[in-house]
């Protein structure tokens, strides 16, 4: 009896001393940045269409170009700042007039199936739009809205996300409803992240 207590008390003695000298052989794990910046394009998309010509015309007539800032690895807030510029057809003419804007949204995001090369982030938050063009054609030069999407990182530093604008006033089944029939109000970005 004595003799197996000894036994037992070397195996879990050796045993310690084996993790011990792992630990401290091992090199720590490297720790990924908490904080990236850097440069994001965009543009709104004013409807699907699988024809070239029609993408092209999007490309032409609306952009957006900023900077983001991320603070957080799986759950992190992202301040963006861009300068915006959209053709819109207020009169039916078909005619449309460029409006040149700020926009800052304050994104929420949650990253999640991390598989090293890429992973996948949801978001949303309030975005805040300063129309520029002293206009009156609009119903005013200040808007706020909400916006929700998903996207994709890529090699840790390429991003690249889709987001949907929600109308204020508008139900959740009427957003629905309109994002189904109509997608107007999608917004592709992608940009760059550095430490």
């Amino acid at each position: 009896m004595k003799a197996k207590s000894v036994l037992v008390l070397l195996v879990i003695c050796f045993s310690l001393s084996v993790f011990a000298q792992d630990e401290i052989t091992s090199p720590p794990p490297a720790k990924q940045p908490k904080f990236w910046i850097g440069p994001k394009f965009g543009l709104d998309v004013s409807s699907t269409t699988n024809d070239i010509n029609g993408i092209t015309s999007q490309l032409q007539s609306n952009y957006q170009a900023g900077i983001l800032l991320q603070f957080g690895r799986t759950l992190y807030i992202q301040p963006e700042i861009y300068y915006a510029s959209v053709k819109v057809d207020v009169s039916g003419s078909n005619n449309p007039s460029s409006f040149n804007s700020i926009r800052i949204p304050l994104m929420l995001g949650l990253r999640f199936l991390d598989l090293g090369l890429f992973s996948l982030h949801i978001m949303g938050g309030p975005s805040y739009t300063l129309q520029l063009d002293n206009s009156d054609r609009l119903t005013g030069n200040k808007a706020f809205s909400w916006q929700v999407g998903a996207g994709v990182d890529v090699l840790g530093f390429i991003t690249g996300d889709l987001r949907y604008t929600l109308i204020d006033n508008m139900s959740v089944a009427d957003q629905v409803s309109r994002f189904t029939s109509s997608p107007t109000n999608l917004n592709l970005t992608v940009g760059l992240k550095f430490r």
